[in-house]
């Protein structure tokens, strides 16, 4: 029988509070650089989506290095009528990347302590 672990106390990486980034890009997309007169902001959410899954699966590569396969992937992954053309994806992308290498949009997971204090040295 093999050893059982807790996984409490197995060590992740970063996590993202996605609704929180969709609100951020809700209130600025008009004015970032990727922005398309003629697109509203749900035409980027799965652009936006992708980016912020690739960064989350590949945050120690640098995105350079991903790009010879990334608009294969995207293709892949996004359904056609949902999909960017891929020069607006990779900047929306490329910007993804940015915020969560600045730093605002994630924080490393922290294990849970549960550890019990004992309330037998106070009295």
């Amino acid at each position: 029988m093999g050893t059982i672990r807790d996984i409490r106390s197995t060590p992740q990486d970063v996590m993202l509070d996605i609704d929180a980034e969709l609100r951020h890009w809700r209130g600025c997309y008009r004015e970032s650089a990727f922005h398309r007169g003629s697109r509203e902001f749900d035409d980027y959410i799965p652009t936006l989506k992708f980016g912020y899954d690739l960064y989350l699966l590949n945050h120690r590569a640098e995105l350079e290095d991903l790009l010879s396969t990334l608009k294969q992937r995207y293709e892949r992954s996004i359904p056609e009528w949902q999909r960017l053309d891929w020069p607006l994806s990779e900047a929306i992308i490329r910007e993804t990347w940015k915020r969560m290498r600045s730093g605002p949009s994630w924080r490393r997971m922290q294990p849970l302590n549960h550890g019990f204090r004992s309330t037998a040295a106070s009295m």
